[in-house]
């Protein structure tokens, strides 16, 4: 009953975890099954517990947020996946050339990699090799974004406003860096 989780990068290290799928709300679905050539589908319905009282636009609403939180994670993990890359091929081509390089390519490539340092730190905590060092290390945005999807996701009550007020703080310094990064690969890369 759970959507598709957030992308992920191998090996970060996320005190609050990755973002996982949203569990989808009450209401009426339908379930394709296949096989080979074959396939049916089924309509099925989930419904709400009748332990709480949460109305369905309540679920609605929670679940449209996490799904904006979910696809905002996998925003972020895109970003560092290609700052990552990026970093690789200059690397790449710096070992390549030697020392033959000319300094003004050198100074462009040492300058672009300090820009997308810059971006990876602030959207990930870059120091944190085991789940230890983020009691050393503070978290970062990834992390907090993460924070948020935990809390939003909990429970049978629908969406606090806290969660709401948080992203709302969270979401501009996040599209910062990433709109840093989209001018640096138009711009400088």
């Amino acid at each position: 009953m759970n959507y598709p989780e957030a992308e992920r990068v191998d090996g970060l290290i996320l005190w609050n975890g990755f973002i996982g799928g949203p569990k989808a709300a009450p209401g009426n679905y339908f379930a394709k099954f296949k096989s080979g050539i074959d396939s049916s589908e089924v309509p099925f319905t989930i419904v709400a517990d009748p332990n709480y009282k949460t109305s369905q636009s309540d679920y609605d609403e929670q679940f449209n947020f996490l799904i904006k939180l979910r696809d905002k994670s996998t925003e972020v993990m895109k970003a560092i996946k290609e700052i990552r890359e990026v970093r690789q091929q200059m690397n790449d081509f710096s070992d390549r050339i030697g020392r033959e390089m000319p300094k003004e390519i050198k100074k462009e490539t040492d300058t672009i990699s300090k820009q997308l340092t810059a971006v990876e730190e602030a959207l990930h905590q870059t120091k944190a090799k085991s789940g230890q060092d983020v009691l050393n290390f503070p978290i970062r945005l990834d992390d907090k974004l993460s924070s948020i999807y935990n809390a939003a996701s909990a429970g049978q009550s629908g969406l606090s406003k806290q969660a709401k007020d948080a992203y709302s703080e969270l979401e501009p310094l996040i599209d910062v860096q990433l709109n840093t990064l989209k001018k640096i690969m138009s711009d400088d890369v």
